[in-house]
């Protein structure tokens, strides 16, 4: 069957961006980490990264109701390719601030945008698959982006990975820009007035969203942040070895995960939720036990079993979100999810920030404190409600 031309064109871009982030942005924690920044800085840097979100999703708000998309999916990548190029300006007083800005503004320009796309393809009993099969592309991609992405940086350095990434994306730019026809979303989208700051912080439903938001920001780089850093002590802070890694633990449950999201819209929706958080909250307490002195073996079948309880959830977790979306507020619920998420990160790490300097920052330490942390927390995600509570 044919796809359609949005179908086409989200895809595109969800190829390129997906290949552009494997290349070095999934690098970026352990980037900071090779280069002697301490947890407090990183998570500093992860705090401001959720500021520039915030900043780029006011202006993206704003922006989207009078520009085409496609001219802002070109400017995507005219950020990402900024976000790179401060890479040269390491060491300087200036960088980490001016990288972590850029970096939330880079992540709010895919991330909404990506939302937003793969929202007009949902049909109406389906959102689970097409989240599957969306989950499965960015995975497979960004796999192969982080395969070449860390043996440029071990072999040739980061000038050969800032040289990749800026060609595609020029090429990117210049396909969305020369696009015959420009990409519209719905006018009545276009149409609605910007969120407001009062509309923001009233904002209150009865499937629990607003706290559930807030939970799984700081948990969104916990995964993507911390846990990237513990694989890469695992991977002799070896970029290539790293890569390697990530896509052993990728491979490994691919087939089983594919099995379980062509099923999930037909399976019972709060079981299955219930099943996949608890897995979730286990996964926390068991990345606090990862240690590179367990048996390979035994070490090899918990971070398997890591990786497939955080794919699981985060199936369900999307499926649940998308489904709300689509039955009350539509693009609006897009939005406000990524407000209170990312004024949560903001926050919270601000907060990490802080009780890091403290501790003198015992950063190993500090890792295995944070997943038992989330591991105690985590259960909260069961407030989420796919009907009224």
């Amino acid at each position: 069957m044919a796809l359609s031309r949005s179908t086409q064109l989200f895809y595109r871009f969800l190829g390129l961006h997906s290949f552009l982030i494997g290349l070095f942005p999934f690098f970026i924690p352990v980037f900071l980490w090779k280069h002697g920044y301490s947890l407090t800085q990183i998570s500093s840097f992860i705090a401001i990264t959720g500021a520039g979100f915030l900043l780029a999703l006011w202006l993206w708000d704003r922006m989207h109701k009078t520009l085409p998309l496609n001219t802002l999916i070109a400017t995507s990548f005219l950020v990402e390719s900024s976000l790179l190029a401060t890479i040269f300006m390491e060491g300087q007083p200036v960088f980490l601030p001016l990288f972590a800005l850029l970096n939330g503004a880079y992540n709010c320009f895919f991330w909404i945008t990506q939302r937003a796309l793969f929202f007009e393809t949902l049909g109406d009993e389906d959102t689970g698959r097409r989240f599957g099969n969306f989950q499965v592309v960015v995975v497979v991609i960004i796999k192969m982006g982080v395969l070449f992405g860390g043996l440029l940086l071990d072999k040739a350095g980061y000038l050969s990975v800032f040289l990749l990434s800026s060609l595609i994306g020029l090429l990117g730019m210049i396909s969305f820009f020369l696009l015959k026809e420009p990409m519209e979303l719905p006018a009545a989208l276009r149409q609605d007035a910007p969120l407001s700051l009062k509309a923001i912080l009233a904002f209150k439903d009865p499937y629990r969203s607003r706290p559930v938001f807030l939970l799984d920001g700081p948990f969104l780089f916990l995964e993507s942040y911390f846990w990237v850093i513990t694989l890469f002590l695992l991977a002799h802070e070896s970029f290539w070895k790293l890569g390697a890694l990530v896509i052993f633990l990728g491979a490994s449950f691919s087939a089983l995960f594919y099995i379980i999201k062509n099923r999930i819209d037909h399976m019972p929706a709060q079981r299955i939720y219930v099943v996949a958080a608890t897995g979730y909250c286990l996964s926390w307490f068991m990345r606090a036990t990862v240690d590179a002195d367990l048996p390979l073996g035994w070490l090899f079948a918990i971070l398997l079993v890591i990786t497939f309880c955080t794919s699981f959830f985060r199936l369900a977790f999307n499926k649940r979100f998308f489904d709300l979306a689509r039955e009350t507020s539509a693009h609006r619920y897009l939005f406000l999810k990524s407000y209170y998420s990312q004024f949560s990160i903001a926050l919270g790490f601000s907060l990490a920030a802080g009780v890091f300097a403290l501790s003198q920052d015992h950063s190993g330490e500090w890792l295995r404190f944070s997943y038992l942390g989330a591991g105690f927390f985590a259960p909260l995600f069961l407030l989420y409600r796919s009907r009224p509570a």
